[in-house]
């Protein structure tokens, strides 16, 4: 045992002064006898005769004597801040990782909230001869503490300390409190509390020694791994919903999947898994505003365990708002691409066959309607002199100045296509046949789309403020017209031209900076709090959830970074992590309490005077 406030000496020096000042007292306090008397007479010679003469005379309450110093004492033991052990000399660093994974549930407990109490209990003793510092390894690594000898300190900095609804990066953690220790000037370690493997690449280039303190123990877990929604270009105002959920288990699992639009219940469907398997749900919804969707596991049931791990157990995204894009279709008829634009809700279509456009075009006027059209499709036609349009489609142009002198392809085979581009999202060209196109030339920073060998037969053209897209073969010279990939390659093109892919995505991982629109100052959190916004973005999104930001939803979810709790092949661990002694100082407090209270209670009844 140590004293943090004073040196051992003292305490006795104290202890001694404060022991022989209680006896004093009680040896100096009087304590007259009692006589039997019949008149006032007597009463006054009892007095006179009562008076003790001796110091040994006085009758001593020895109960009361020993209660007082006992307290006394205890007050001066809780004087030199006891604590256990001698604790670390130096320089300590404490990194706490609040990576998903700490949430789990053992006993009542989050593994955070144990690896909370072992560094209270042990800042208690590394602060006797040594510095201590806290780190708390999240989404954003934040120092809670930095270098302090004070262990009241540290108990402030774990008032609230919770994990992140995504991972954590420890290598990057570590290096930071190696730096922290080398620049303190002192020989030190750091402290790890964690809940999974430390991987051996996360200790190179460390000076300090990392001593790593398992929290928690192994547990199962069912979580939504993937939630992705779009909108149905086949069906106006309509989305739909792709999930998964996956039993990170050995053994059976049953839950209640529910996927809200807000409040409205749009799926809601029973789900058994094995251990390891995954089950993917499929739904339909209907909204002309922005929707945002929750898929939630609710009534969670794994044979002879339970759920360890709740924040994996829900998801949340967003569907992007029903807004029409304003296309002009410049054409003499195409059998194919008219109803594809048609049928697209998220299309405001007009028609004009070429002779229109032409005639159109000599008036003055027509400059600024073909500026409020967002795409120009251009259909077997390129008009002269050419239009200044920053979004265009052209379907086997003939005679353009930029596509002169083409050859002409008969039935090409493609071999090659660019699956990653956003145009071809979802669109597979395997066994796609095309009867004639023409082979396009691609510049040095054009990126070819479809190629068929050498052959360039679709290209995508993207420079600062215009966009373009060429497809090489008109569109009743192809199969692909008669498969539902059409459809929505039309879409993905008129998105990609009107640059609607770049701001929206169904959801973002947490610690993604939320941007807001011009004019916005403030972000609702998922809680219903509002937070100020600075530099127009918003960083403080650990928790996942649904941010809004004016008229914008944003959705914050992990469903791609959960991991399992449990190796398939280990067998769940005995038991919780067991909590902590609480400080030796708490127990002398308590201690001193029951000796005023025994006090009073003697006091109370006659048996001390």
């Amino acid at each position: 045992m140590s004293f943090a406030a004073l040196p051992v000496a003292w305490i006795a020096a104290i202890a001694g002064t404060v022991a022989a000042a209680v006896i004093g007292i009680y040896l100096l306090r009087p304590t007259p006898r009692h006589h039997v008397v019949s008149n006032v007479g007597f009463w006054l010679r009892a007095v006179q005769r009562s008076r003790p003469r001796l110091l040994i005379s006085r009758r001593v309450p020895l109960i009361a004597l020993l209660v007082t110093l006992l307290i006394a004492l205890a007050f001066v033991f809780e004087l030199g801040d006891p604590r256990l052990g001698r604790g670390q000399t130096g320089t300590t660093i404490y990194v706490i990782d609040a990576d998903r994974s700490m949430g789990a549930r053992f006993a009542g407990a989050r593994r955070i909230d144990a690896a909370v109490a072992r560094v209270r209990q042990r800042a208690q003793q590394d602060t006797l001869a040594g510095q201590v510092g806290v780190l708390r390894a999240g989404l954003f690594h934040d120092i809670l503490i930095p270098l302090t000898s004070r262990p009241a300190d540290v108990e402030r900095s774990l008032i609230t300390v919770d994990p992140d609804d995504g991972p954590a990066d420890l290598s990057e953690a570590l290096a930071r409190a190696d730096r922290i220790v080398r620049e303190s000037g002192q020989r030190g370690r750091i402290v790890l509390l964690t809940g999974r493997p430390l991987p051996p690449e996360s200790r190179r280039g460390l000076r300090s020694p990392v001593e790593v303190i398992s929290v928690g123990n192994v547990g199962e877990t069912v979580a939504v791994t993937q939630l992705g929604v779009r909108r149905d270009p086949n069906a106006i105002g309509e989305y739909a919903v792709y999930c998964e959920v996956r039993a990170f288990t050995s053994r059976n699992a049953r839950a209640r999947l529910v996927l809200r639009d807000r409040a409205v219940v749009i799926s809601e469907e029973r789900v058994s898994m094995a251990p390891g398997a995954s089950v993917v749900h499929r739904a339909q919804g209907f909204s002309s505003a922005q929707g945002e969707i929750t898929a939630r596991l609710e009534d969670i049931q794994i044979e002879g365990a339970r759920d360890s791990l709740p924040s994996d157990d829900f998801a949340f995204a967003t569907v992007d708002p029903l807004v029409a894009t304003r296309v002009l279709l410049v054409t003499d008829g195409d059998p194919f691409l008219v109803p594809a634009l048609e049928t697209n809700p998220s299309v405001a279509l007009t028609r004009m066959t070429t002779a229109a456009f032409t005639e159109r075009r000599r008036d003055p006027r027509f400059a600024a309607e073909l500026a409020q059209q967002s795409v120009l499709i251009l259909d077997r036609f390129v008009p002269s002199p050419p239009v200044d349009h920053p979004a265009q489609i052209l379907v086997a142009p003939p005679n353009a100045p930029a596509f002169a002198n083409l050859r002409v392809l008969q039935s090409p085979r493609i071999t090659a296509y660019a699956m990653e581009h956003p145009v071809l999202a979802g669109v597979r060209f395997d066994q796609v046949r095309v009867a004639q196109s023409l082979s396009l030339i691609a510049a040095s920073d054009d990126r070819v789309l479809v190629r068929a060998g050498r052959d360039t037969i679709v290209m995508a053209r993207d420079r600062p403020g215009a966009r373009l897209i060429v497809f090489g073969f008109p569109m009743p010279e192809t199969d692909l017209v008669r498969r539902i990939a059409f459809p929505l390659l039309i879409h993905n093109a008129v998105v990609w031209l009107d640059r609607r892919e770049t701001p929206y995505r169904s959801w973002q991982q947490p610690g993604e900076p939320v941007h807001v629109p011009r004019g916005t100052s403030t972000v609702l959190l998922p809680n219903g709090r509002a937070r100020d916004v600075r530099a127009g973005a918003f960083f403080e999104t650990g928790r996942a959830g649904i941010y809004h930001a004016g008229t914008r939803a944003i959705a914050v979810s992990a469903v791609d970074t959960v991991g399992p709790l449990t190796s398939l092949d280990r067998t769940r661990g005995p038991g919780a992590f067991r909590r902590p002694l609480p400080p030796l100082s708490v127990l002398v407090a308590a201690g001193l309490l029951a000796f005023m209270l025994l006090e009073w209670v003697l006091t109370q009844r006659g048996k001390l005077p």
